[in-house]
């Protein structure tokens, strides 16, 4: 197998796409192991699909844009562009007359760290290279964009954290031009059984709307647990400053003990009333003002 060095030479190469379609497999199988060489003339069989898997790959990497990150970053998502799909061929399974692929990116992932050791990427490196192969397709069932799909994309940003590599908001970007390229290289339409079930354009649209939403979807489950916080002490608050009615059901006031503590409330003296008072709204004005500082910062950001 070649080294990284060499590997990333071809990478450069300017007959790319050429120079691997009209390699044999053997030569392929040689330069990077048997796994690579699998995904040569292997037919996808499945609507999404237009090229082999081989040819795929190449269209991808052919597909990602590099006039917008500086060589280090275009490389890295090259070289996982090289290496998403490769889990394919050992996850395959028939249903329904085409040839499905769950859970091929993390089999991605498992087959791409050996190799990518194999040819002396760092643990930096390879752990990088590896976020991007294993959450390729992450993405993939926000099939529509509506209200929840802030809440949908944040659920997912989330899920990313808990791994080994920790993405930064760059590579959250980064992650959607592999999506983007992924999508530019399958089907431009995908029927089956004479239904039209999507298009290569609304799914770029898709990703184009999720990346304008990215900024929202980060800080989410940050809004969410303030508003959550605004609410549950103004709820509190109001306990201590709108005496509560009593409720009667079949004759009896069931609130009682409500009512009761309200009354021992009233009793209190009149400045530990105002200073407990006090101390909550500051809470909720804090709370309040936490999230408008967030809101603010991604009005900026936009």
């Amino acid at each position: 197998m070649i080294d990284k060095q060499e590997f990333e030479q071809i990478l450069k190469r300017e007959d790319l796409k050429s120079f691997l379609l009209n390699s044999s497999k053997e030569a392929v199988e040689k330069a990077f192991g048997k796994e690579v060489a699998s995904m040569k003339d292997y037919d996808q069989n499945n609507p999404n699909h237009q090229y082999d898997l081989f040819e795929h790959t190449i269209e991808v990497m052919e597909g990602l844009p590099k006039e917008k990150y500086l060589p280090e970053d275009y490389k890295i998502l090259k070289i996982a562009a090289f290496f998403h799909d490769i889990g394919k061929p050992e996850v395959a399974k028939e249903k329904d007359g085409k040839t499905i692929y769950y859970n091929h990116a993390e089999k991605s992932k498992e087959i791409s760290v050996g190799i990518l050791q194999e040819m002396g990427y760092t643990e930096s490196e390879t752990q990088k290279i590896l976020f991007f192969v294993q959450h390729h397709d992450d993405f993939i069932n926000i099939s529509v964009i509506d209200d929840k799909t802030v809440e949908k994309v944040s659920k997912i940003l989330e899920k990313m954290k808990s791994g080994e590599y920790v993405p930064t908001n760059k590579d959250q970007v980064m992650l959607l031009d592999l999506c983007r390229a992924d999508v530019k290289a399958q089907s431009e339409i995908i029927e089956e059984k004479g239904e039209i079930k999507d298009t290569r354009k609304n799914r770029l649209d898709r990703y184009n709307k999720i990346e304008q939403i990215l900024p929202n979807a980060r800080v989410y489950k940050q809004i969410k647990e303030l508003e959550d916080q605004i609410n549950k002490k103004e709820k509190e608050l109001k306990k201590y400053t709108e005496p509560p009615k009593p409720i009667e059901k079949k004759g009896k006031i069931v609130n009682q003990k409500q009512l009761d503590m309200w009354e021992e409330w009233k009793s209190k003296p009149e400045e530990e009333k105002e200073e407990l008072i006090r101390k909550m709204q500051e809470e909720i004005n804090r709370a309040i003002n936490n999230k408008n500082e967030i809101l603010d910062s991604i009005n900026k950001e936009k």
